[in-house]
């Protein structure tokens, strides 16, 4: 291969290597709509997020648990095919009474051997183990997969605060957006007035101090928007630069008061997905506590076996595949465990043991989820409480603001005392749209703690 060649096939080979990479990152950005609503947002998570899929394959190996452990009740079956060849040399033999004598000439011994087999085993009785061992696998299933609500449940709600924590930073760019353009206004009305000498030139430097100083709060919010759409995007677990701009409102508010905090925990204590898996779990390490007793039982077995075989001098035996001796054999075996170093006893206690734990887990998972859950209604009710009174000194604000841009441009209130207004206003919308995000977090973390949304 010459040098020319070997350069053209490396291009080539790059340039395969350049197209497959941005098809496999394209394959994510193309399915992400440029429009993404709260739906599509957990949708593609429940796909792409790592700590879900994770969840899910772990899931999936208990179902294999639950397989193997079925296949206990089954019998075995194995197949056997052997061919073999001997070649030996001996220089000594036994006389008639067993004595060792050497032969006048060493002598060589060829032979061979073919056999197949077919032969099956099955546990008639084992104390019980096979079938607690199929229940405790059936209750890991069901564990795993209350796991998989429970991450899901995690998942959902990690979306929606970085999802409505995008919205806000997109409403607080229109916030922004609407405070700089009444700081053009002022400083339009400040020159105005200062051509008239209404106004001294402080004045219109202070305006146009102020206007610089909201286009950077602007610049300052349109980037904390962009890094948020990069933390959704992680959550979710997309890649290849998918680009998507967040579409919807906050979600609508309600008052916690019609909430009924008994009637939440009686609900959490029967749906929540992590109460169920601990439950599930304490039930699976009862079932193997049961099969760690059913190893001071007796086992009962039985197995059959089929085979044929032929041994001949020299290797004309090698490959027969239909040699003419045959046997079949039956058994019926019982052991019983009189002593096994107290390894059996090890067992048993160590089940015992774990049983408890389990449902000591389960126990303590309930009064867990009783105090989230009415801590979660507590910070429901404050954060409503704060987002009324937010909303309420912001539509006050605007009020004030309204009177005193009007006193400003009759001359009777001081570009000083305008700003003061101004500055307060701002920062009133600001904390009414964070108030209103810190509500919604309250209602996502009460979702997330019952497993399902909630709805008065």
């Amino acid at each position: 291969m010459s040098c020319a060649t070997a350069v053209w096939w490396k291009v080539c080979l790059v340039l395969c290597a350049s197209v497959a990479i941005s098809l496999s990152g394209g394959l994510v950005a193309q399915d992400v709509p440029q429009q993404l609503t709260l739906e599509d947002a957990i949708s593609l998570a429940r796909e792409w997020n790592p700590a879900y899929r994770r969840t899910i394959a772990q899931a999936d190996v208990s179902g294999a648990d639950v397989l193997a452990a079925t296949g206990r009740f089954l019998p075995t079956l194995n197949a056997s095919v052997d061919f073999t060849g001997t070649r030996s040399t001996v220089a000594t033999g036994q006389d008639d009474f067993g004595g060792n004598i050497e032969l006048s000439e060493s002598r060589t011994i060829e032979r061979s051997y073919s056999s197949q087999g077919l032969s099956s085993q099955i546990t008639l009785f084992d104390g019980f183990q096979n079938l607690n061992g199929l229940r405790s696998a059936r209750a890991g299933a069901d564990a795993a997969q209350w796991g998989v609500d429970a991450q899901a449940a995690v998942l959902d709600a990690e979306v929606k605060r970085q999802f409505y924590a995008a919205i806000r930073l997109q409403q607080l760019i229109a916030i922004e957006e609407r405070l700089l353009d009444s700081r053009i206004e002022e400083l339009d009305a400040t020159e105005r007035l200062f051509r008239v000498a209404a106004r001294e030139q402080v004045d219109v430097l202070g305006a146009q101090v102020e206007v610089a100083r909201q286009e950077q709060s602007l610049e300052s919010a349109q980037g904390e928007a962009r890094k948020s759409l990069l933390v959704l995007a992680e959550v979710i677990g997309l890649g290849g630069g998918a680009e998507f701009q967040v579409a919807g409102d906050f979600p609508a508010e309600f008052d916690p008061a019609d909430l009924d905090s008994e009637a939440l925990v009686q609900q959490i204590l029967a749906t929540n997905p992590r109460m169920r898996q601990a439950e599930a779990s304490a039930t699976q390490a009862d079932f193997a506590a049961s099969q760690a007793r059913g190893l001071r039982w007796p086992t009962l077995s039985a197995g059959a076996g089929f085979s044929r075989s032929v041994g001949q001098e020299g290797y004309s035996g090698l490959f027969d595949l239909n040699p003419q001796d045959r046997a079949f054999r039956f058994d019926l075996s019982l052991s019983l465990p009189i002593f096994t170093r107290f390894n059996t006893a090890q067992s048993i206690a160590q089940a015992n043991a774990n049983r408890e734990a389990s449902h000591e887990n389960a126990r303590e998972m309930g009064l867990q989820l009783e105090r989230e859950v009415r801590a979660a209604l507590i910070d429901l009710q404050n954060t409503h409480r704060q987002l009324q009174l937010a909303e309420r000194s912001a539509e006050l604000g605007r009020q004030r603001l309204d009177m005193a841009q009007e006193q400003y441009q009759l001359g009777s209130r001081s570009f000083t005392e305008l700003q003061q207004i101004v500055n307060v206003s701002a920062n009133d919308e600001r904390n009414a749209l964070a108030a209103r995000l810190n509500y919604v977090n309250a209602v996502i973390g009460l979702e997330q703690v019952m497993g399902r949304p909630v709805v008065p």
